[in-house]
């Protein structure tokens, strides 16, 4: 028993210098931490649970999830001294006690379990509620004409195709989070296309009007985008569009 978990603490200890666990976080691995199965009530997408943390302890909890679902956790305390490391089972790291962060949003890489750390900080104790959000996105286009982008598993970037015919235009739809780089660019042949891109919320990030086919900036707040793709010339375009969304880097 003792050479399995001097084992695992071997190749934990290597992912941390492949810059994926901290060696903190996989000391706690190491020594196994009891984790405990959290499921959704029937039609519920929330799970809160209450705990306290004595002394800079930490409670594990475990959740599986499909690929591509709309994850959310937030991790709160009265004296705002806990974090949250949260790690695929196949070792992917989405968030690390190196970010000393209490709340995380993405979209999951895979399906598999996702574990999930609350963990007090500087030595405390701390009374503490965790809430987790999970939703699948909707395999469906938003609404009719409307498509959108999911991002291959362990890619940050797609490319798609189209036609546009003079007056129309084709639109896609993209989440993101807040503090990402989105980076768009879109070419044809035949005429001239623009593109614009605005958040749900109606934050406009880029206007067709300038008629400007590249876009590249950072994200205002977690998300979707509306992309269009427009046509500036008299005639029918052919063109492809490659979207991508730089990983955040705590």
């Amino acid at each position: 028993m003792k050479l399995r978990a001097a084992s695992l603490f071997a190749v934990l200890a290597l992912l941390t210098q492949l810059g994926g666990l901290s060696a903190a976080h996989a000391e706690s691995v190491a020594q196994r931490i009891p984790a405990q199965r959290l499921r959704f009530a029937p039609g519920a997408d929330t799970i809160t649970r209450n705990g306290v943390l004595r002394f800079g302890g930490a409670d594990r909890y475990v959740i599986r999830l499909g690929v591509n679902d709309d994850f959310e956790v937030s991790a709160s305390s009265g004296n705002n001294n806990v974090i949250l490391i949260i790690w695929g089972v196949d070792g992917t790291v989405l968030i690390s006690d190196h970010a000393d962060a209490s709340s995380w949003r993405s979209v999951t890489p895979k399906t598999q379990d996702y574990y999930i750390d609350v963990r007090a900080i500087d030595g405390t104790s701390a009374n503490y509620q965790l809430t987790v959000y999970a939703k699948p996105l909707s395999p469906n286009p938003p609404a009719p004409g409307i498509k959108r982008i999911v991002f291959a598993p362990g890619t940050s970037s797609a490319t798609v195709s189209g036609k546009v015919v003079p007056g129309g235009y084709n639109e896609y739809v993209i989440k993101a989070n807040a503090g990402q780089r989105m980076l768009i660019s879109a070419t044809a042949e035949e005429q001239r296309i623009a593109i614009s891109v605005v958040g749900a919320d109606g934050t406009v990030l880029l206007s067709s009007m300038p008629g400007a086919s590249n876009f590249s900036g950072t994200l205002p707040s977690t998300q979707d985008y509306f992309v269009k793709v427009i046509i500036q010339g008299a005639g029918f375009a052919f063109y492809r569009m490659t979207v991508t969304v730089e990983a955040l880097v705590y």
